[in-house]
């Protein structure tokens, strides 16, 4: 829960900047869990970290990161995203990174280009995608 406050609260941020845009709340910006490896003792929160995004990496390399109702509301988003832009307006999404990558994979597919890519996966990073409006 403490996410979806966070990304409420950063969107409401923005009105202070942008007040006549439109805030939009979707389900289908939640975060895809991450799964916790089982590891035989006990370790220290930052290994935690390194050790669960070592396995998510090699389930990126194996294909198997992320299971199909993930995938397929990652389409969804892409969708959503699509119709929200279509006419030009830009679009800002808050979201975590491995729902992000899911997202964008979508967004590639529909012929999305990335424009740039701040911080990778790290706190607070921003990737910036455009389309060719039709």
């Amino acid at each position: 829960m403490g996410a979806a406050v966070a990304a409420i609260a950063l969107a409401l941020l923005f009105t202070l900047f942008a007040p006549q845009r439109q805030i939009r709340v979707s389900g289908l910006l939640r975060e895809s869990p991450l799964a916790i490896p089982y590891w035989p003792t006990h370790l220290p929160f930052s290994a935690w970290g390194i050790v669960i995004h070592l396995a998510w990496m090699y389930r990126i390399l194996r294909g198997t990161d992320a299971d199909a109702a993930d995938r397929a509301r990652a389409a969804a988003t892409a969708e959503w995203l699509t119709a929200i832009v279509a006419d030009g307006s830009t679009a800002v999404v808050v979201t975590h990174g491995v729902f992000r990558r899911l997202l964008a994979n979508q967004l590639y597919a529909r012929g999305w280009a990335t424009r740039n890519r701040r911080g990778g996966y790290r706190h607070w990073s921003a990737w910036s995608f455009s389309r060719s409006v039709s």
